[in-house]
């Protein structure tokens, strides 16, 4: 194969060749949550099938998925009805093939305090 061929080869296989992404959020929309709080974190996908799910890394879990000891699942999202201290770390979604979204750190501090 000539040098051309072999470039319009690569060229095509870059504009056919799609990359399933998904981009991890977070309500409340912030870092910072509070012990008690409700927090659901959502992969928001390109591509169901490629099967994301939510991880997490804490002082007491290594790569621990949503429902493996944290969390409820909720489709392609996580639901926290009860934020406390050793929920912080980092957050993020995974796809089969090892894929991953960006990351959200998230710490815990203790109780919101409403003054009158």
């Amino acid at each position: 194969m000539d040098q051309t061929s072999l470039l319009w080869l690569f060229v095509s296989s870059l504009l056919f060749c799609t990359t399933n992404q998904a981009s991890l959020t977070v309500s409340p929309s912030r870092s910072q949550m509070f012990k008690g709080e409700f927090v659901s974190l959502s992969c928001e996908e390109d591509d169901s099938s490629a099967g994301w799910k939510l991880r997490r890394n804490t002082t007491r879990d290594t790569r621990k998925e949503c429902e493996d000891g944290w969390g409820i699942p909720a489709g392609s999202s996580c639901n926290i009805s009860y934020m406390l201290p050793w929920d912080s770390g980092v957050y993020w979604c995974e796809s089969r093939e090892g894929a991953t979204s960006n990351r959200i750190n998230i710490t815990v501090t203790g109780k919101i305090r409403l003054w009158s």
